[in-house]
């Protein structure tokens, strides 16, 4: 029938005037246009859930990505991103650690922030229950995290919502890590 197909979109905020295109600071655009970018982010954050996305402030040489779930392997196509490196907060949950296996699996170096055992006992009170875990093989996540995958099961399949952490507490964790 002749129409194009809907191009893949990525959620991107700019949290450094200077890399701002244009000066915008919040745009989605479609991948192939990211990737044309020529940009040098110091810092690339990828946020499993958009309210986290959008909580960002100002933030020297940093730029922050929605991973819009599982579909964060669209992020390798981004060389300013599959390059840089990206420190990743997901859900503590067995699909936020889903999530990060994919964007391992997709050669993407990623750190964590918040996705840990101690994070998860400091938050006790507010822990959830996941109704339907994530299966299979998580064969890029790292031993401590597979030791958290194993913990959220064995208590229960509880979860942790990135965005029930408090702001101030879940800002400094990420502003810390900057590599």
């Amino acid at each position: 029938m002749g129409l194009a197909d809907k191009p893949d979109l990525v959620r991107v905020r700019f949290l450094d005037p200077v890399l701002s295109p244009g000066g915008l600071s919040d745009l989605a655009a479609p991948v192939t246009e990211l990737a044309d970018m020529d940009l040098s982010p110091e810092v690339v954050y990828v946020f499993e859930n958009l309210e986290s996305v959008l909580a960002m402030p100002p933030l020297s040489g940093a730029a922050v990505v929605h991973g819009s779930g599982y579909a964060v392997d669209r992020l390798a196509r981004i060389p300013w991103i599959r390059d840089r490196g990206v420190v990743y907060w997901g859900d503590l949950d067995s699909h936020g650690f889903g999530i990060l296996n994919r964007l391992r699996a997709q050669g993407i170096a990623v750190s964590t922030v918040l996705m840990d055992l101690d994070t998860l006992e400091a938050f006790k009170d507010l822990w959830g229950h996941e109704p339907k875990p994530a299966v299979g093989t998580m064969q890029h996540l790292l031993p401590e995290e597979l030791a958290v995958v194993e913990q959220l099961a064995v208590l229960g399949n509880v979860r942790l919502e990135q965005e029930r952490i408090d702001w101030k507490t879940a800002l400094a964790a990420l502003i810390s890590p900057r590599s």
